[in-house]
């Protein structure tokens, strides 16, 4: 899990005091580490809420947040299309496609395609793999969920953690803006980094069920060769770890 400053400002990221591996990804890539012990909050296992407010509280208010999992990766060109294409309102929150990116292979082979937007006009995800499927509720109507939600900081608002899991309160964050305020972006498609087919809630309790990228291999290659994780923060995803090691 993590807070990313798309601008100028470096990326926080919100980890355990002893998770010392997510520190020295952290602090490798340039993150700010805010060590809290906010996740084990009202004794739950992983609260994920409690944790991203202590992240964003270490923003100045001013300019647009981005929270990712960590996870998640952005295309190349990602500032380049949100800031120069793209209109953006700062009442409103907005979401994101992603679709799964599953093993070095498949990670390799995005490296290797042509960029996301490509031509000067067209955005398409250079993937076989389907689009992730976007939570539209049938009384709320769209939700940006957690893995990718843009903010601008006159809009803040607190992250819920009364369930203390990574379950729903995504969710009832986005759900603090009105129905016409929570918006998709069209203009960018992120990778979702997994090492085996993902199932859906497999680690909202906190149980990491991913085995980690690290300890995969093939032929000459390594998973920090594979796919960096740049301009993605660093942190812990859902399972209060990270979604890619060794990068």
């Amino acid at each position: 899990m993590c807070a990313v400053a798309p601008a100028k400002s470096p990326t926080r990221c919100s980890v355990s005091h002893d998770d010392r591996r997510t520190h020295r990804v952290a602090h490798k890539h340039g993150a700010i580490c805010v060590q809290t012990d906010l996740f084990k909050k009202n004794g739950r296992a992983f609260n994920k809420g409690a944790a991203i407010n202590a992240g964003l509280s270490r923003f100045q208010y001013h300019g647009w947040r981005l929270h990712l999992d960590a996870d998640i990766a952005l295309p190349d060109n990602f500032r380049r299309v949100l800031f120069n294409h793209t209109h953006l309102d700062p009442a409103c929150i907005y979401g994101a496609d992603r679709y799964d990116v599953i093993g070095l292979k498949e990670m390799r082979a995005i490296r290797t395609r042509d960029p996301q937007h490509c031509h000067g006009a067209f955005v398409a995800p250079q993937h076989h793999r389907p689009l992730s499927p976007r939570y539209v509720d049938t009384l709320r109507g769209y939700v940006p969920i957690g893995f990718f939600q843009l903010w601008h900081a006159r809009a803040q608002k607190p992250y819920p953690y009364s369930l203390g899991t990574a379950a729903h309160d995504d969710v009832m964050f986005a759900e603090q803006w009105a129905c016409a305020h929570r918006r998709h972006l069209p203009t960018v498609i992120c990778h979702h980094l997994c090492a085996q087919e993902p199932k859906l809630g497999e680690n909202w309790e906190g149980r990491r069920h991913q085995p980690r990228l690290d300890q995969m291999t093939l032929p000459g290659i390594t998973a920090g060769i594979c796919f960096r994780a740049r301009r993605t923060g660093s942190g812990q995803n859902r399972d209060g770890r990270r979604g890619v090691r060794g990068v």
